[in-house]
């Protein structure tokens, strides 16, 4: 348990520094503003699209080199990537210059499952829960106190928006020489799985019963065929489950249009305040304190999920469409700022939810693979709706959060529906019993 504790406060320590970015609440109005002089077109249209397409086009392949590469370089690559885009925004001008800046920003964001990972292959499996609930609490500890720290220098003048870059380099700088003094990682999920490992009895008969005990000797081709086998049975067994595949669908879905309002929610902030007396950094501080007190709060809601599960999906979902919606249409920067919390906190509580459910029904190994998939999936979807949205369409930042609201509200409809349905068969049928 101390092991445990030690290496989760190091790559703990890793999260913060990288989640440590001030310059965060304000892009938006950095590259329009006067240093990067570029139109809320150019930024909405040719400049944030390009991460969504650039870290979907890289998650599969950066998710097998993490386990080939045995994690601690692309958490490296990570934090590399963080620093060379923070490089560009300082020095780069242009818009050619910030579409090489978001190239390097998608990297970052596909090599983020290393981070979440590297824990897995270094600790028990009894200690997950915990190292992961830790590594996610420091993530969001660097993003509040960066988000504060932002805040409280722009009310005060020591730092401009222009400048609060220089100490989100400092930050992803230390992110990465922190990096350097991770301990290396011996053995991995897939390719380079642990001698003599506990083997599951299903997945000895499923995969061949005549398998030597796992050892790291082994050509590559042998290993990496065994890593596939492995891959490939831990996918069958979580999405043949129709409880997980409910959960995971609606993980997906969620995130994607979650993703899609944290990219764009700065420029319809943009358009309805454009007298410079921006709260950003405060609001993004209280949205990440209050996602994360609720987070933790619904761990302690003692409810049967697979009863109860889709109307909490259904009605969550529905209020954050309606957010959505009416932020679109506000006159006043505060109803966006409430909107914009409100959806936050509605997401990352059941987000809690889905990944406790899920987690709770897949094999134990397959975790990062399966939350890796589900991720994944969200990044394609966000790309199809990138294009559709930003690129084909070209609609400003109103339209478009009328678009997302609609896409959660019909999104929560459909489990809300879902819930009736079930409940009256669950009804009939307990008639029909009782009848007979």
């Amino acid at each position: 348990m101390e092991s445990a504790y030690k290496l989760a406060l190091w790559i703990g320590t890793f999260g913060f520094l990288k989640e440590f970015r001030p310059e965060d609440p304000y892009i938006t109005q950095y590259l329009v503003g006067p240093v990067m002089n570029l139109s809320k077109e150019q930024v909405n249209e040719e400049v944030f699209p390009i991460a969504t397409y650039v870290s979907t086009s890289q998650l599969i392949l950066v998710f097998l080199l993490t386990d080939w590469l045995l994690y601690k370089p692309v958490v490296l690559v990570n934090a590399l990537s963080g620093v060379i885009s923070q490089a560009i925004l300082i020095w780069g001008r242009g818009l050619k210059w910030m579409q090489v800046m978001e190239i390097f920003y998608g990297t970052m964001i596909a090599c983020e499952v290393a981070y979440y990972t590297y824990i897995y292959a270094k600790v028990e499996k009894q200690h997950f829960q915990l190292v992961t609930s830790f590594m996610r609490a420091a993530c969001l500890c660097g993003r509040f106190l960066s988000s504060i720290s932002a805040q409280i220098f722009l009310l005060t003048g020591i730092m401009t928006i222009a400048t609060l870059n220089h100490l989100t380099f400092g930050g992803m700088m230390c992110a990465f020489l922190w990096a350097l003094t991770l301990p290396p990682v011996k053995h991995s999920l897939y390719f380079h799985r642990q001698k003599s490992a506990p083997k599951d009895v299903a997945v000895d008969l499923e995969l061949d019963r005549s398998e030597e005990p796992r050892t790291l000797e082994g050509d590559v081709v042998e290993s990496s065929k065994s890593a596939f086998e492995h891959l490939w049975f831990d996918f069958k067994f979580a999405y043949r489950n129709p409880y997980v595949l409910k959960w995971s669908l609606w993980w997906s879905l969620a995130t994607c249009g979650y993703n899609q309002v944290t990219s764009y929610n700065q420029l319809l902030w943009e358009e309805v305040q454009s007298d410079g007396a921006y709260f950003n950094g405060a609001v993004e501080a209280v949205y990440t304190i209050i996602s994360a007190g609720a987070s933790v709060s619904i761990g302690y809601l003692v409810l049967d999920w697979s009863e109860w599960g889709e109307l909490l999906l259904g009605i969550c979902t529905l209020l954050e469409g309606f957010f959505l919606i009416g932020s679109s249409f506000a006159t006043s920067i505060l109803p966006c700022y409430f909107a914009y919390v409100a959806f936050g906190m509605l997401y990352h509580v059941m987000m809690t939810i889905s990944n406790s459910e899920v987690a709770k029904h897949i094999r134990p190994d397959s975790y990062a693979l399966i939350f890796g998939v589900n991720q994944y999936i969200a990044l394609c979807l966000q790309s199809l709706l990138t294009y559709v949205v930003a690129d084909k369409l070209a609609l400003n930042s109103r339209p478009q959060f009328i678009v997302y609201g609609s896409y959660f509200i019909i999104l929560g409809f459909i489990f809300f529906i879902k819930f009736i349905h079930s409940k009256g068969f669950k009804i009939r049928h307990r008639k029909d019993y009782s009848v007979s």
